[in-house]
């Protein structure tokens, strides 16, 4: 814990003499004392962590009067033991307002300053004078969220301008450090914008030589790229370079997407999941064939409002195919950009995404832009990756990359919580008689809507309650041979089953029966059946 604390204490900036001292005074009692400086029975004094709250806008604070100060001021509170300092100060930050969005502005360290407290009473005991060296960050909160005083410390939280803080804060010694502070916030926010602009030439001379060979960036086809992009939506690279050519030999262009029978095209899509993507590229090839004559349309507006493409595939597309400098904001440009610019906003929220879409369109090149959206996509997903540490070492943008100089790219970025995934346990049955497979098709909505399934039942049922099943199904069940464990997550459902086994001797008229070479070459069984098979 001391080495912790002695490296956040150390990487601190010190912008004046008094910080400088304030910092190599708390380094020496950090190295004598250790850990116990995050306790407050330590002799020396000990370390208080302090949030500075700003609006997004920078322009107000959120500060409350302190009844040990008798002055307006900022958040703040004891470590006690807690050597995750900023986390100490958003949790302080909380507690002292009732906030519950806020976030980071950097993990950087504002300010150092060693602090005297007078004496006071706490909870009805009486406190000695002392110190506190305190470590300030910079929080961000946004405004449209309640505020509510902590009684035992405080009263009236309240936004103020920076401007108008002079009028409330009445400690003369603390003014100048909030002062100081709003200085530091602007320039770190400043420091944010600069880097898109600065990004573009490392970024773009990067790409041509470090860009994998994708089937999909061998031409600017717009049909190619688009079908590519629907395709790599919640599925890797590797597992589409297969599709992505069989599909293709299908169905070579808009117009033979537009006419290709159903059947037939779930089963190109098959294994993919999502089938609602692969029925809107339907919808949109035939919008294309009649309301742009059959030619992909070239402008961001008519591409967008094609059904099935969001605001990504159509920049995506507009940019790589028809040059326009309309930026493609995917996950991967997401993480990439909340680590150079070290924002720990929640990147889920639209505003984010907004905020991220606007920046880049300030300094999209007129020039080839497509190169540009690649060059993101390409440094999301092979650099700056998902789910591991960045390969910094490898990175054109590293000196640019805020994250790295505050070695807080494990914390970022920031995603909500996903919802709970809900439980669904189902009895799904392999029923055989000839040789053939009974199959259904499930109805025209919902979950995997007007796919073909393997007949199934809510529920775990047993061996006799299976049998009296395929009894009402009319299938005459002979003999009961085995039983599997699967498990299928979808998006917001997890599907445990249980595969029953049973051969019957009668082909109901309740299902189509089909021979095993069928289900592989015409009829379209998700992966959430195909997996009982297997």
């Amino acid at each position: 814990m001391s080495r912790q604390l002695y490296e956040e204490i150390y990487g601190f900036q010190p912008h004046t003499p008094e910080e400088s001292a304030a910092k190599d005074t708390l380094l020496n009692l950090i190295t004598e004392y250790g850990g116990r400086m995050l306790d407050r029975d330590c002799p020396a004094g000990h370390i208080t962590c302090s949030g500075f709250i700003l609006s997004p806008d920078l322009k107000e604070t959120l500060m409350a009067y302190h009844l040990i100060y008798g002055s307006v001021g900022w958040t703040g509170g004891h470590a006690d033991g807690d050597a995750d300092l900023s986390g100490v100060a958003m949790r302080e930050a909380r507690e002292e307002t009732s906030v519950t969005q806020i976030y980071l502005q950097s993990r950087r360290i504002l300010s150092i300053d060693i602090l005297p407290v007078p004496p006071h009473e706490k909870r009805g005991k009486q406190v000695a004078e002392h110190l506190h060296y305190n470590v300030t960050y910079g929080l961000i909160a946004p405004k449209n969220q309640k505020i509510a005083d902590k009684p035992d410390e405080n009263r009236n939280v309240m936004w103020l301008k920076t401007q108008d803080m002079a009028k409330h804060v009445t400690e003369p010694q603390m003014l100048p450090i909030y002062e100081k502070l709003v200085e530091r916030m602007h320039a770190i926010a400043a420091e944010k914008m600069e880097i898109p602009q600065k990004m573009l030439l490392p970024l773009l001379d990067w790409y041509p030589a470090h860009k994998r060979d994708l089937p999909w960036r061998r031409d600017r086809n717009p049909y190619h790229v688009w079908v590519s992009e629907i395709m790599l939506q919640q599925t890797r690279v590797e597992a589409v370079k297969g599709y992505y050519k069989r599909f293709l030999d299908a169905l070579p262009d808009v117009a033979a997407l537009a006419r290709c029978p159903e059947e037939e095209l779930l089963k190109l899509w098959e294994g993919l999941g999502y089938y609602n993507r692969v029925r809107n590229m339907q919808k949109a090839a035939r919008q294309i064939m009649e309301e742009h004559g059959g030619e992909f349309p070239q402008r961001y507006e008519d591409i967008r409002a094609l059904a099935g493409i969001g605001d990504y595939t159509a920049g995506a597309v507009s940019s790589i195919c028809f040059g326009l400098p309309t930026p493609a904001v995917d996950g991967n440009v997401l993480r990439l950009m909340a680590r150079l610019q070290e924002d720990f906003r929640n990147i889920l929220l639209p505003q984010y995404k907004a905020d991220v879409t606007a920046q880049l369109a300030q300094v999209y090149p007129q020039a080839d832009p497509g190169m540009l959206t690649q060059a993101l996509m390409e440094m999301g997903a092979t650099v700056c990756v998902p789910n591991g540490a960045p390969h910094c070492e490898d990175c054109p943008l590293a000196a640019l990359c805020m994250a790295r100089k505050m070695k807080s790219a494990a914390h970022l970025p920031v995603r909500e919580k996903k919802t709970t995934r809900r439980m669904e346990e189902r009895t799904v049955f392999v029923l055989s008689c000839n040789g053939k497979i009974a199959i259904r098709k499930r109805p025209p909505n919902g979950l995997l809507a007007s796919l073909w399934e393997l007949p199934n039942e809510e529920g775990f049922l047993d061996v006799q309650a299976a049998v009296s099943q395929c009894e009402k199904w009319g299938t005459k069940p002979q003999e009961f041979l085995k039983t599997v464990k699967r498990r299928h997550i979808f998006t917001h459902i997890t599907w445990e089953m249980q595969g029953v086994f049973v051969n019957c001797a009668e082909e109901s008229p309740e299902f189509v029966w089909a021979q095993p070479q069928e289900l592989a070459e015409i009829y379209s069984l998700p992966t959430a059946f195909r997996c009982i098979l297997s």
